[in-house]
């Protein structure tokens, strides 16, 4: 039972797939037949020539017309009637489609059609439910809209408007004297129909955030095409100058095209790249909106303007100091947020380097125990050679861990402010010689040569336990680095300048493995180590540079690091001399 229920299912499947595929490819025939059509009715319309031509204005301009009916009809079937927007706009076309066959069956040898007629209908029913349809996607999109989103799209919808009015003037001048009330209403239907599609239409494009998936802007520029073209006609009727078979019907015709082109699309993922580098657009319909307001406030003061102009443009004005206050009163609530946010991570922060600092105060008196039984008992002569090896080896990891364990303790006072500087003047050639003691034995386990040029004698003024901590620390990484059969070099270089003052120069200069480019800036983050290091699994723990920079800093000093792979490191101190030194030389 359950492998002919199996089988049925994936028949079942197989079947769909094969359906869908068989919609897929007649929406794509009947879209490069919408095309063609569209082509050669435009070619037609140019053509000098009879502009009341039957083969022209009928029957070609009913198949540019059905063709993406057909369109939107096999999208529903392929979407399996579960979308809205696609229903309604099928409904639309549909709608306005039937409208033109009235017309073009019904109009005199001239092109005219008396109003109101049944075209009248299906031509005003395509407004409703095309708008229904863009409001439909509009809300299946717009979960994520804030306010002022919303506000900006409601602003740039006021302005478009507005000026619209203005332009549809005449229009709404010719459609208050007609004879009826029913003529009337149905002349004054179309532009305000119009100038709601319009504004509809700019006030989603004004959105920085809103998507309406795949070939949106097809929708967007065939609505805004179709609306042109409905303008154009009305000017041109009202001006008693219009007539069937000019280039102006095209524009309806290929603006259908570009929504059908959309709603191909409707239920179709985004391309992954597209998906992927979708973000917020940074666009000036808002404030383009709001201008278009005051140019028709302006306008008004010299020249009589339709009334419901005058409303549209005070309200965009007026609408316009709404995200002014919105966006003020975001503002205050970001920076209080930001505020609390900052003395959260403070306190954190803080509590952080109580924690490490009380850590390792705890780790460091069992460390020196440890240290100090150690080295006892490998100091005693009775105890065998291959169990001091051993323990040489713990006594080796101890003090790798007393180091790490000092360098967090400097690290949580220098954050803290604890690590106070105990200024006095210092010798820099005495100092180098310390370290020089220090890391000597280091390189000479290495096999890495250690040179030291140090001709004169120079001071500056810190603190001396900091600041052979600091040269020390750079000798020993350079020793580190370098293989057996290289080179360090330490100088200490006396007329050197920083920010225009007198200060001396302690350069390490290594020939070991180097540093990538791309890494220098981070060699000084804390616990960050080069890949080298990292690949080589060279002992450190990355914390040793960056106290070099803190304690470099807090002397008013400055480090740098040039490097290259394969070829060696440069690591350069800068410090002030003490003015005292200073004034002396002089």
């Amino acid at each position: 039972m359950t492998k002919t229920t199996s089988g049925r299912m994936i028949r079942g499947d197989v079947i769909r797939s094969a359906d869908s595929g068989k919609t897929d490819r007649a929406i794509r025939v009947l879209l490069v037949l919408t095309a063609i059509a569209n082509l050669v009715y435009l070619a037609a319309l140019l053509v000098p020539g009879d502009p009341a031509s039957t083969l022209v204005n009928v029957w070609l301009s009913l198949l540019v017309q059905w063709i993406p009916v057909g369109v939107f009809w096999l999208v529903a079937v392929r979407t399996s009637f579960a979308r809205g927007e696609v229903i309604l706009a099928a409904a639309a076309m549909t709608f306005n489609a039937a409208g033109d066959t009235y017309f073009a069956l019904a109009m005199d040898s001239s092109g005219n059609l008396p109003s109101p007629s049944p075209a009248d209908l299906g031509y005003l029913l395509y407004y409703p439910f095309m708008m229904a349809a863009v409001l439909v996607l509009v809300r299946r999109k717009s979960q994520k809209w804030t306010g002022s989103v919303l506000l900006d799209s409601a602003l740039a919808a006021l302005g478009a408007a507005a000026v619209l009015a203005v332009v549809l003037g005449p229009v709404f001048d010719d459609a208050t004297t007609d004879s009826t009330f029913l003529d009337g209403a149905i002349a004054s239907l179309y532009p305000l129909f119009d100038l709601l599609l319009v504004a509809v239409v700019v006030g989603i494009a004004a959105s920085p955030v809103l998507r309406l998936g795949p070939r949106w802007q097809f929708l967007v520029l065939g609505l805004l095409l179709f609306t042109a073209a409905d303008i154009a006609y009305a000017l041109l009727s009202s001006a008693g100058s219009y007539g069937s078979g000019t280039p102006i019907d095209a524009a309806w015709t290929a603006a259908v095209a570009l929504i059908a082109v959309w709603v191909d699309g409707v239920g179709r993922p985004l391309p992954e790249q597209q998906a992927s580098t979708s973000r917020a657009r940074m666009l000036p319909i808002p404030a383009l909106a709001v201008l278009a307001g005051l140019a028709v406030l302006l306008v008004a003061t010299q020249t009589p303007v339709p009334t419901v102009a005058l409303v549209l443009a005070a309200a965009a004005v007026a609408l316009s100091a709404v995200p002014v206050m919105f966006r003020q009163a975001m503002l205050v609530r970001l920076l209080e947020g930001r505020e609390e946010v900052v003395a959260q991570l403070t306190e954190l922060d803080r509590s952080k380097s109580d924690m490490i600092g009380t850590v390792s105060h705890e780790m460091r008196t069992p460390l020196t125990s440890i240290l100090g039984f150690l080295g006892l008992v490998m100091d005693d002569p009775g105890v065998p050679d291959d169990a001091k090896d051993m323990l040489l080896v713990a006594d080796r990891n101890a003090r790798r861990l007393e180091t790490l364990v000092g360098n967090m303790l400097m690290l949580t006072r220098l954050d803290s402010g604890e690590a106070a500087l105990a200024l006095a003047p210092v010798d820099m050639a005495r100092l180098v010689g310390r370290s020089t003691e220090s890391v000597g034995s280091f390189a000479d386990s290495r096999g890495v040569t250690l040179t030291i040029v140090c001709d004169v004698s120079v001071v500056v003024e810190g603190d001396e336990f900091q600041l052979e901590r600091v040269v020390t620390n750079v000798m020993e990484n350079a020793v580190k680095f370098t293989p057996a059969g290289g080179s360090v070099r330490v100088e200490v270089a006396a007329g050197a300048l920083l920010d225009d003052r007198p200060a001396v120069a302690i350069v390490v200069a290594d020939t070991g493995v180097g540093i990538a480019e791309d890494e220098i800036p981070q060699l000084f983050d804390r616990f960050y180590r080069a890949a080298k290091a990292r690949d080589d699994v060279v002992p450190g723990t990355g914390l040793g540079l960056a106290i070099v920079r803190e304690v470099v800093w807090a002397h008013q000093g400055e480090v740098t690091v040039d490097s290259a792979v394969g070829e060696g490191t440069t690591v350069r101190i800068t410090l002030p001399l003490r003015q005292r030194a200073v004034e002396a030389r002089q």
